[in-house]
């Protein structure tokens, strides 16, 4: 942060046209970033108080559309995702004729802002973005994001209530131009950096299932979904190495299952499925696996029947996809599958209810 010496007398180097002893010159010296952050917080309050004066019924109907998408929040996780919309729908949602909420703040408090450097810090917020990615670099008073979609580098400044954050971790955030750099509107949010990774993949994983061309456009559409969804992916997920195998060949086997569909563009939850139906077979038979293609060839065949895959092929192409044929391939699926069936079932019965 830059501190200058200034004279009493002399123009105030905040741009507010006025000597600085009638300005910002209470002390011997002045932090005109520290000014700024000041008056940037107070912008942004004014922002979300604008759009729930004037827009409210807009917000909150856009809000209730959501929760048809985001499954099963209530109580306090309820009331994050509204408040994080809230400030989403101010950047992205749209008005009347393709104008968002911060367009018309921005058009609306232009004329009552002195200080040059401040107008043009509010007219940049009209070019908001949104980002979710890993962050590559944290100190006392910036954190640097590298998004996962676009491969850019966002260096965010911290002041106010921002802080706490680790180097490594996930985060999700709206970010406001701030000259060189960006603020976060409101906050940042960081997931653990243990699942960084895992969440990249994610967020790759679902901007291609959209069909979305601009890797943008999807973030500033999607924000709050993947906030919801991303770590839900995760958590939902068996893990596989806390797992106790009955031998090698059965990890072999998860393992090999695991990435063939990824590779072949499944979705994760189809992933996740397969892997906790093969972890059922290994737990109730304890099975000394010494081939593990041919049961990860009888695991991709069963899966198709019980979920809409995309690689969709019969028995006799997973048996040359693993070098077995067709009647081997229905050995190990049927094997699976008996061990298996009441599993099968509940799953069944829990996606129809």
């Amino acid at each position: 942060m830059s501190t200058i010496k200034v004279s009493r007398n002399e123009p105030c180097p905040c741009g507010s046209g006025k000597k600085y002893k009638k300005c910002c010159g209470s002390k011997d010296a002045v932090s005109i970033k520290e000014v700024l952050n000041h008056e940037i917080i107070e912008l942004q309050k004014e922002a979300r108080i604008f759009a729930l004066t004037h827009y409210a019924d807009d917000i909150k109907e856009d809000f209730t559309d959501l929760l048809d998408i985001l499954e099963d929040i209530e109580g306090e996780e309820k009331e994050f995702y509204e408040f994080v919309h809230s400030f989403w729908y101010i950047l992205f949602g749209t008005i009347e004729e393709e104008e968002s909420i911060m367009d018309e703040f921005i058009r609306v408090k232009m004329p009552y802002i002195s200080r040059p450097r401040l107008k043009n810090i509010l007219q940049s917020w009209a070019e908001g973005k949104a980002v979710a990615g890993i962050m590559t670099e944290v100190t006392e008073d910036q954190a640097v994001i590298k998004d996962t979609l676009t491969g850019k580098i966002y260096s965010v400044s911290l002041f106010g209530d921002l802080h706490g954050f680790e180097e490594g971790n996930f985060a999700f955030a709206i970010l406001l131009p701030y000259g060189e750099e960006y603020l976060a509107f409101p906050a940042i949010f960081d997931l653990p950096k243990e699942h960084a990774a895992k969440f990249e993949d994610y967020i790759q994983y679902s901007f291609e299932e959209e069909g979305y061309d601009n890797p943008e456009e999807y973030l500033a559409e999607y924000l709050v979904d993947l906030m919801n969804d991303t770590p839900k992916s995760v958590s939902a997920a068996p893990t596989m190495d806390n797992f106790d195998w009955p031998s090698k060949g059965a990890k072999q086997v998860a393992e090999i299952f695991r990435d063939d569909m990824i590779e072949a563009g499944e979705e994760p939850w189809i992933i996740g499925m397969g892997i906790s139906l093969w972890m059922d077979y290994c737990e109730k038979t304890g099975k000394q696996v010494k081939k593990p293609d041919n049961y990860v060839a009888g695991l991709r065949y069963l899966v198709t029947t019980i979920a809409d895959s995309k690689e969709n092929l019969t028995q006799k192409e997973f048996g040359e996809k693993y070098g077995i044929n067709a009647s081997r391939v229905s050995t190990y699926y049927g094997e699976i599958y008996n061990e298996v069936e009441d599993t099968i079932r509940k799953l069944i019965e829990e996606s129809n209810s």
